[in-house]
């Protein structure tokens, strides 16, 4: 365990590790809250109610990846997907045509959600592949019970790697996966697609990516940020 974490260490400034520091101590302050701990029994009633592996967080340093790209990658926790609803109403996403995309998928919580919009396509982008077969897992155990509409893969990779579908709109997912180092070939690829793309971002601490990209419209939709190319914004019109 401290060889793994003296190898997430390794290399980082001393701004990076107080800003990895701050980052860790603001975690565990919120997951104290009342609402934290609401939300986190809602998540375990998830996994109660459909066999499914996704609650329990996984620390990077439990898990056997390249340490060179794990050093950019945030742990394993799952994302509340209550919301999801809501955003894709306020998007008016035609489901039949949209391929969803979540960035750091992790175990496939939000893939599994997401999939039960019927979606034309589903799928996640991974790096540590002990994460990548829990979520083909639950894939499978929820396809095995007909809950989902869509079909789903992941892709076991790099996220600065991936190169997504040019032939339908998308909707990105994003639950701060990873920092800038990752996030700005990520948002230099997404803002050369010229189909529409829109980009759910639960704690954007790397929106200055796409920022800087420009082309990018921002709004908000039950409280979450969201991105939205100019083709995405033309079909709002």
């Amino acid at each position: 365990m401290m060889s793994s974490l003296v190898r997430r260490l390794k290399g980082r400034s001393p701004a990076e590790i107080i800003r990895l520091i701050g980052h860790n101590i603001a975690y565990y302050a919120r997951e104290m809250t009342p609402q934290a701990r609401a939300r986190n029994r809602q998540f375990q009633a998830f996994d109660e109610t459909w066999g499914t592996d996704t609650f329990a967080i996984r620390e990077l340093h439990t898990l056997d990846v390249d340490p060179a790209i794990a050093a950019h990658a945030r742990r394993y926790q799952a994302s509340n997907g209550t919301d999801m609803p809501v955003w894709f109403s306020d998007l008016n996403v035609n489901f039949a045509r949209t391929v969803f995309i979540d960035f750091g998928c992790g175990k496939g919580r939000a893939l599994l959600q997401a999939a039960r919009f019927g979606f034309s396509r589903v799928i996640g982008v991974e790096f540590a592949p002990e994460l990548v077969a829990i979520a083909l897992r639950n894939r499978d155990i929820m396809q095995a019970k007909g809950a989902l509409a869509a079909p789903v893969d992941v892709a076991c990779m790099d996220a600065a790697q991936f190169v997504p579908p040019v032939d339908a709109p998308l909707v990105c997912y994003f639950y701060d996966p990873f920092d800038d180092a990752v996030m700005a070939p990520v948002a230099n690829r997404l803002s050369l697609l010229t189909q529409p793309v829109t980009i759910i971002y639960l704690e954007p601490n790397c929106v200055g990516q796409f920022r800087r990209c420009g082309g990018w419209s921002e709004s908000r939709s039950a409280g979450t940020l969201v991105l939205r190319n100019a083709a995405a914004m033309a079909g709002q019109a």
